[in-house]
């Protein structure tokens, strides 16, 4: 199956997935205000090992969540996000994937997860491409290749207990593949980001 392939079956997940999400929710009840989701993470292309890597390789993700239920210590969840990274030597990358995800409460406001996701990634080579054309070199535009992401994130947090809608404080370690990479070298590209954010209450669907 060709990657275009993949990527019109990712979007068509995120777009009809996470609108059934919210509708779960609805309900004589009002529900809860959506979160505002908002992390800065450094990026290291590697497996799974080290949590922080050098050079530092910045990011930042914005995004929100859909509850499939109210539970207070277990809590089912549907995310949505749209991040960017940029990698000095490899490439500035854009993300839009969803995850499903586990939160269950430990002890007064903190809380462990685990998500798996899937997404569109977008990535813009950060060295310049050059094509053989009649005896010279033609510069190619770079706008960017279309990639497919699967990703894992675990994570710990912790809510405060004070206030009608208290803002909740996350680390998360995720690793993700970016795939097709180069075809005929690295097919897949393996990733791990250090995330550190907050879940601020933020709007009413």
């Amino acid at each position: 199956m060709k990657i275009n392939d993949w990527i019109i079956r990712v979007i068509c997940i995120i777009v009809g997935v996470v609108p059934f999400a919210g509708r779960s929710q609805s309900g004589p009840s009002v529900a809860p205000a959506q979160p505002l989701i908002v992390s800065v993470f450094n990026l290291g292309t590697q497996l799974p090992g080290s949590v922080f890597t050098t050079p530092v390789h910045p990011g930042l993700s914005v995004g929100t969540e859909f509850r499939y239920n109210q539970h207070p210590l277990n809590q089912w969840f549907q995310t949505a996000k749209l991040g960017v990274s940029y990698h000095q030597y490899v490439q500035t990358a854009v993300q839009l994937y969803s995850e499903l995800g586990y939160r269950r409460a430990i002890w007064r406001g903190t809380a462990a997860e685990m998500r798996l996701g899937a997404g569109y990634l977008h990535a813009f080579s950060s060295t310049e491409v050059f094509t053989l054309k009649d005896g010279l070199y033609d510069k190619k535009a770079n706008l960017g290749r279309p990639q497919f992401m699967g990703s894992m994130a675990l994570g710990l947090s912790y809510q405060l207990q004070k206030g009608q809608h208290p803002p909740r404080f996350f680390v998360d370690y995720q690793f993700f593949l970016q795939m097709p990479f180069v075809k005929s070298y690295v097919p897949l590209l393996p990733n791990t980001a250090l995330h550190i954010g907050a879940a601020v209450p933020f709007f009413h669907l």
